[in-house]
């Protein structure tokens, strides 16, 4: 008995793909991968933890706490979950996968959601794809 699998892939353009490491101390951590508006943007998490403050660590999710604390980056959104920016535009929750047609032309920026830097520790890995259109 034999058994055979085929998948044929027709994507727009050429698939990049970066793993990253985005540090919790780091604020917005700069990935270096540049976007054009309407290119398909994949992140997903792959592993690590960080903490915004000591004694609790945390993955993509963040620590669901309070999300309209005031210190979170984005509103409504949970405390030390992954988010992520284009440029300077309005950040987005990443959170364990983000999988969008993107709207903004930019470097792509990731960080926590959290604005007291000074007593976080740890980092995520993920993983980011683009699909240029």
């Amino acid at each position: 008995m034999s058994l055979a699998c085929s998948f044929s892939f027709d994507l727009d353009g050429p698939l990049e793909a970066e793993i990253i490491d985005v540090e919790a101390r780091n604020g917005w951590n700069n990935t270096h991968v540049e976007v054009e508006a309407g290119d398909l943007l994949t992140i997903t998490y792959v592993f690590g933890r960080w903490s915004p403050w000591s004694g609790e660590v945390f993955d993509a999710i963040g620590s669901g706490g309070d999300p309209r604390c005031r210190c979170n980056v984005i509103d409504g959104v949970s405390h030390a979950a992954l988010i992520g920016r284009i440029g300077d535009n309005e950040p987005f929750l990443v959170g364990e996968r983000y999988h969008h047609s993107i709207g903004e032309s930019g470097i792509l920026y990731l960080g926590i959601n959290d604005v007291d830097l000074n007593d976080n520790s740890g980092y995520l890995q993920v993983k980011v794809e683009v699909a240029e259109n």
